[in-house]
């Protein structure tokens, strides 16, 4: 029985996933970015690019129609490209983004994938783009849709096919594109469409909306590929979201202009005196030399380099999958750039979404949590704590005493605070309370468990996060108050956010009626 088009799912964080999507020249490991080919003017040789690990990569199948119709079906698109890996071909849809239409039948062009082989082809469809005009952008969804529907007649089971949603800002026509995308058979891949001119305005947080929009009305089951999306700023964020694959031209789109890409932005090469990377390329030139060579030689080394560097973004993100560190990667990257910041600000409306797909624990490779501010108070493993606290724990003992957790002795019932406090308060009806930035509280006989004694926090973010904090530990009183019939709130002097935090509990409990007392903790 053939695998082409199984989709295994090997490991996740966040949405986002490390897969093994099967094809007919070989396993595609995802998240996986696929240089766009143009066999008219290609600069870098394709056995460079397979060189440095891409084992993917998608050209254009209208212009192979248009160009060398008879030479492509003959020697088929493994054959032109010179490359035995895994081939996509889009469908034309790009020239009718840039021209506003194409010469060929929506048949034809499925026809013309199958006649040459492609291992991953995409139907005829009619891109969004920019449309400002919500009728064009609606024409855009249900014409992709009525040829979705038409081409199940002709598209084979030899190839993965792709599905193009359409929809672009519009979120309403964007889930009824997804919503009905995802009941059509037969196709293997989705593909989200028109990110191009958002990414040329730094419109991330637009494109954040779209993913996560397009992503949580399609089945998590089969993979979903983001067209025109090859910056490495962007991937980390679209993978968190559940995007798995990409496809740009950027790296030689941005060569050819003398543009040099890191993992945080783009510099001019003419704006350069030191070149910020030890890849192969940096490694040789300076970006004097870079700048002295003929252009066709400067354009395919800066195209080499930019390829080193998406392929370091793929990477990247897939070593914060593994560690269960992609939240954290997001917070790190959303400090490049203002426009990822904002685009980042807009993940805390998702996070228990993602909650739900984080894994709680991750065996062997689980990683203690970093707290870094207030973006911190969304991670979703925190959010797992608190909900599962909310819905699973329940006291037993009516005197509760919270104690600030010195984030420097963890667990906290190892600490010199935890063992003042037994002195003072103990007895066998007394529930010692850690309270925590961030984290909220941690009952004493759930010090130990993931993560709530393996995290590291910046404490001198505090005034950003005292406030939200402290809601977090008045909601778990509240919560119990038909338990606790004493609740006393303690301060410790040395832990400078700890006085903060038990004046705005006791301040939000008394205000809801609760009889609470604060007192000073020897420490």
């Amino acid at each position: 029985m053939s695998r082409v088009g199984v989709f295994e799912i090997r490991d996740k964080d966040l949405a986002g996933r490390i897969g093994r999507l099967h094809t007919p020249h070989g396993v595609l490991e995802t998240p996986a970015l696929l240089p766009v080919i143009d066999i008219a003017r290609q600069e870098v040789p394709i056995e460079d690019i397979e060189s440095l690990g891409f084992r993917a990569v998608i050209t254009n199948a209208y212009l192979l129609w248009k160009r060398m119709r008879s030479r492509a079906i003959e020697r088929g698109v493994h054959g032109i490209l010179g490359f035995n890996g895994i081939v996509m071909t889009d469908s034309g849809a790009y020239q009718i983004l840039q021209y506003g239409k194409v010469d060929i039948k929506p048949r034809d062009v499925i026809e013309f994938q199958k006649s040459i082989g492609s291992d991953i082809a995409v139907i005829l469809d009619i891109p969004t783009g920019n449309a400002r005009d919500p009728e064009q952008a609606r024409y855009s969804v249900e014409e992709t849709l009525r040829r979705a529907q038409e081409a199940l007649d002709h598209i084979d089971d030899d190839r993965i096919w792709t599905l193009p949603v359409q929809g672009g800002p519009f979120r309403d026509l964007l889930e009824k594109s997804a919503r009905e995308s995802a009941k059509i058979p037969r196709y293997r891949l989705y593909a989200l469409g028109s990110p191009t001119v958002l990414l040329e305005r730094y419109d991330y947080a637009t494109l954040v909306e779209m993913i996560y929009t397009a992503r949580l009305h399609l089945p998590r089951s089969k993979p979903l590929h983001l067209f025109g999306a090859g910056h490495p700023m962007v991937i980390p964020f679209a993978v968190a979201l559940g995007v798995d694959m990409f496809d740009s031209a950027s790296y030689i789109l941005y060569a050819r202009d003398n543009r040099y890409m890191t993992l945080s932005r783009t510099y001019r090469l003419d704006k350069l005196e030191y070149l910020p990377c030890s890849c192969p390329v940096c490694s040789k030139y300076t970006s004097k030399d870079l700048r002295e060579m003929p252009k066709h030689e400067r354009t395919r080394l800066l195209a080499l380099h930019n390829l080193y560097v998406l392929r370091t973004a793929i990477n990247e993100v897939k070593t914060a999958i593994k560690e269960g560190r992609l939240w954290e990667l997001l917070e790190e990257k959303s400090r490049a750039h203002p426009s990822l910041a904002k685009a980042f600000s807009r993940f805390a409306r998702y996070s228990k979404t993602l909650a739900r797909l984080t894994p709680r624990v991750k065996g062997a490779t689980t990683k203690g949590v970093f707290l870094y501010g207030s973006e911190s108070l969304h991670n979703p493993k925190l959010v797992i704590h608190r909900e599962r606290l909310a819905k699973y724990y329940q006291p037993r003992k009516t005197r509760a005493v919270l104690i600030p957790v010195d984030p420097a002795e963890k667990p906290f019932t190892s600490s010199r605070l935890y063992r003042a406090a037994l002195a003072e308060y103990g007895g066998e009806d007394t529930h010692i309370v850690g309270y925590s930035l961030y984290i909220g509280v941690i009952p004493e006989e759930l010090a130990e468990t993931y993560p709530l004694s393996q995290y590291e926090l910046n404490d001198a973010a505090y005034p950003e996060v005292v406030e939200q904090s402290a809601r977090y530990i008045a909601d778990y009183i509240q919560r119990n108050k038909n338990i606790y019939r004493y609740v006393v709130i303690t301060k410790c002097s040395k832990i400078r956010w700890s006085s903060k935090i038990a004046d705005i509990v006791a301040s939000i409990l008394k205000e809801a009626g609760l009889d609470v007392e604060t007192k000073e903790l020897e420490c």
